[in-house]
């Protein structure tokens, strides 16, 4: 006979089914409307991954919102009051890992633990986990952890398989891993990896909540250490000081004195569990709703049309979820123009098209950020890639935007084919070579950086010099297309991008 399951739990459970359930319509209504949040936005880890530059320059990291320092000072509050509370009654990826215990308790009948030392040798392995994530978010500035991201795997799902394993196919890899182990053992994912866990098992170390046990009405029966998710041992001990509790609280209920053999405190003082839960809700939602009252609470940030009307637009303003039309509008740039540049066929994609839509309908991946190096080389500014080091400022932006305006048309110079460069009068075929261009070697600007999804002809544009000198310089066969990019290339002309670079830089 199946036990019953107590108030306290069964308002645990609902509480965790409502905030995954409100996570995962959020995430997929992001793939199909406007101005509705990322993952990015809805992670409290963010909050920390983007910490160090916002104290350093009051800037994020890119794709984090100001949402995410509000739900990280929830979390900090919340830690700081009941340790790991949001772990055991809030967290969506922590629902997810209950589901699948349960799922692995109906189908094997039997919990399994991991042995003790090795239980305890691979819990540390979140911390120095959470100290590279920073690290190298903060000298990237980007989310360096997002690709392998399980979270953000399961957030795109809506999005299909093909297209989650494109983007994130070590996440995918790692989600399927962690959901699998969490039928075997319960909640794998947050007692080995989590660097949210890291970081609130820190605070954990000074809360004001406890779970105390009273060692004369104690029988030592030990299902409080058998229904602990987190294989805490509570029946060795008077007070549980563990960093790993989640304040799921099971151990409590689970207890069959019936005498108060385990209880509840808040601040030293014994408290029923239900004033430790609305403790705990009421200071996560009452944080949001300060951060909702102040403004601060804001998970998809300004538009680009805001921050053109504000003159603070960048190129890196420009996300997944922007519009063709949008981005074109904003830059004040031809629409049709701007399809070129990004060798886009704008037969396929209608102008109110997201760009992270655009892959399914020319047939092929496509990121967004093929769409800023395009309107860069139409703009004649400098912009390196998402991963690079040389980010637009807005005063750039708005004077390339008004440069673009007034410069005339520069018509193409034809270059006239040499005597080599002729077709051959004989039956031997001839290889073709790069056309004879004006003598003197190409100049790159300083911080022009040669990327994948660029063409001959984007970089012949941004440079204002004709196609030939660009074909000379990385030393290309004359027949090479000059408007598809350079890494759709590579295998039929045997080179690599890290080769193109290298001549390219000389």
């Amino acid at each position: 006979m199946a036990r019953k399951i107590e108030k306290i739990q069964l308002g645990r459970r609902i509480s965790l089914g409502v905030f995954f359930v409100a996570f995962t319509v959020l995430t997929i209504l992001h793939q199909k409307v406007e101005n509705m949040p990322s993952v990015d936005s809805l992670c409290p880890f963010g909050g920390i991954e983007t910490l160090f530059k916002y104290i350093a320059g009051g800037e994020l990291v890119k794709k984090i919102m100001p949402s995410n320092l509000v739900l990280l000072v929830a979390i900090i509050i919340l830690g700081v009051a009941l340790s790991r509370f949001f772990f055991g009654w809030i967290c969506a990826f922590g629902a997810l890992q209950g589901i699948f215990g349960w799922i692995g308790k109906k189908l094997f009948k039997k919990r399994r633990t991991v042995p003790k030392k090795l239980d305890q040798a691979l819990r540390w392995i979140k911390y120095p986990l959470l100290v590279g994530i920073v690290y190298f978010t903060w000298t990237t500035g980007t989310l360096i952890i997002r690709p392998y991201d399980p979270l953000a795997a399961y957030a795109h799902l809506s999005t299909g398989i093909a297209s989650v394993w494109a983007e994130f196919a070590v996440g995918l890899v790692i989600l399927i891993v962690v959901l699998v182990l969490s039928t075997l053992y319960e909640r794998a994912f947050c007692k080995y990896l989590c660097p949210l866990g890291a970081v609130i098992s820190i605070l954990g170390r000074i809360p004001l909540f406890r779970i105390k046990r009273e060692s004369s009405t104690c029988i030592s029966c030990s299902k409080c250490d058998r229904v602990c998710p987190m294989n805490i041992d509570v029946s060795t001990v008077k007070t549980i000081t563990s960093p790993e509790c989640i304040g799921c609280m099971e151990c409590v209920t689970a207890c069959p004195t019936k005498k108060s053999t385990l209880y509840t405190t808040l601040a030293g003082k014994k408290v029923k569990t239900g004033t430790i839960v609305i403790v705990g809700l009421a200071i996560y939602l009452g944080a949001l709703g300060v951060g909702a009252l102040t403004g601060k609470l804001d998970f998809v940030g300004p538009s680009l049309t805001d921050e053109a009307t504000k003159g603070t637009l960048k190129i890196e303003d420009i996300r997944g979820s922007s519009t063709w039309e949008e981005i074109a509008e904003s830059f004040n740039v031809s629409l049709i123009e701007l399809y070129k540049a990004a060798n886009v066929d704008e037969t396929k994609v209608p102008p109110d098209t997201k760009l992270k839509d655009t892959g399914a309908l020319i047939g092929r991946t496509f990121e967004a950020d093929e769409v800023r190096i395009a309107l860069a080389t139409l703009l004649g500014i400098s912009y390196s890639g998402e991963n690079g080091t040389t980010p637009s400022s807005p005063v750039q932006t708005v004077q390339a935007v008004e440069t673009a305006q007034r410069a005339p048309a520069v018509p193409e110079k034809i270059i006239e084919p040499t005597e080599a460069a002729k077709p051959a009068t004989s039956a031997e075929p001839v290889a073709p070579v790069a056309p004879a261009v004006s003598e003197g070697a190409l100049a790159v600007p300083e911080g022009f950086v040669l990327e994948g999804t660029m063409t001959i002809k984007d970089i012949a544009t941004a440079l204002n010099v004709p196609e030939a000198k660009v074909i000379e310089k990385l030393q290309l066969p004359a027949d090479i297309s000059v408007t598809t990019p350079l890494r759709d290339m590579k295998d039929q002309y045997g080179y690599t991008m890290t080769a193109l670079k290298e001549r390219f830089a000389q």
